[in-house]
C-alpha cells in the first residue's frame, strides 16, 4: 500500500520536526509545496530523502484562494501511483493507533475517504524534545471546523471540491465513507501564546485583498488581546483528547 501526504510550506521551520516524527512511518512520498520559505524550512525539507519540493505561487487578490485551487488539484498526480493521499496543512495532524494498518482495513472494505474527529490541540508552551505531539500535548477542545476530509483514494475521488480553507469539500466519483469515526485531526496551532502570536503575525503577511474582503484568515489579524482571550477560553475549555 503507498500513501502519498500532500502539504503547503511557508516558515515552518519549527513545526516540520513534529509533522516528519507524526508521518514518517505512514507516508511513502512526500510532495511539499514552498511559498517561498525565508527560514530553514527548504533546507530540512531538502535534507529528507522522502520529499519532493515544488513551488506554491499566490495568484490574484487571495492567498487563500490559492492555495484551495492547489489543494484540489495537486493530489491527482498521485493517480495510479498511491492507493491514498493526505493532504493537509504543517500543523494538522492526522492520529489512529495505526493509520497505515487502518487505511490498509479500509481498502479492503471498499471505503475510499475518510472524514476524521477535529480537535483544536492547546498547550503552555510550544513543546520540546524528540517524542510525537500526540505523545505530550494531549488536552484539546473538539471542533466540529476540522472534520476535513482530506485522507481519500485518488483512485477513486474524481474532483474533492475543497472550500477555502478545506473545512468543507464536495467529493465526486465513488465516495464511500466508513461507518464509524476512527481518526482524529490534531490541530496543533495553539501552543503556548508566544508560538500563537508569531505564528499569526508572520501569516497575516500572506492575506491579500480577497482574503481580507472575504474574511478568511482574519484570525491572523488579531491584536494581541484578542489572541490571548481565544487562547485562554479554549485553555479553559479543554479536556484530555488521548
Amino acid at each position: 500500500m503507498i500513501i502519498h501526504v500532500y502539504a503547503i510550506c511557508w516558515n515552518e521551520e519549527k513545526m516540520l520536526p513534529h509533522f516528519f516524527k507524526h508521518y514518517d512511518d505512514v507516508a511513502d512520498q512526500y510532495f511539499i509545496f514552498d511559498n517561498d520559505s525565508t527560514d530553514q524550512s527548504l533546507s530540512m525539507l531538502r535534507s529528507h530523502p522522502k520529499v519532493t519540493i515544488d513551488r506554491f505561487e499566490i495568484k490574484g487578490s487571495s492567498l487563500v484562494k490559492s492555495a484551495q485551487d492547489l489543494f484540489n488539484q495537486f493530489w491527482k498526480n498521485s493517480r495510479g501511483k498511491a492507493d491514498w493521499v493526505i493532504v493537509c496543512d504543517v500543523d494538522e495532524h492526522f492520529y489512529h493507533p495505526n493509520l497505515r494498518a487502518y487505511l490498509q482495513e479500509c481498502t479492503s472494505k471498499g471505503i475510499t475517504l475518510v472524514v476524521p474527529t477535529g480537535y483544536e490541540m492547546v498547550s503552555d508552551f510550544f513543546p520540546t524534545g524528540n517524542e510525537p505531539l500526540h505523545e505530550k500535548i494531549k488536552h484539546g477542545v473538539r471542533s466540529y471546523d476540522f472534520d476535513k476530509p482530506q485522507i481519500f483514494n485518488p483512485n477513486e475521488i474524481q474532483e474533492i471540491n475543497f472550500g477555502p480553507g478545506r473545512h468543507t469539500a464536495f467529493p465526486v466519483g465513488n465516495v464511500i465513507k466508513p461507518p464509524n469515526k476512527e481518526v482524529l485531526l490534531l490541530h496543533y496551532k495553539y501552543l503556548g501564546i508566544d508560538y500563537l502570536n508569531s505564528r499569526y503575525s508572520a501569516l497575516k503577511q500572506g492575506l491579500r485583498e480577497g482574503d481580507i474582503a472575504n474574511r478568511w484568515g482574519f484570525h491572523y489579524l488579531w491584536n494581541d488581546k484578542q489572541k490571548l482571550e481565544q487562547f485562554e477560553n479554549l485553555k479553559s475549555q479543554s479536556a484530555i483528547v488521548l
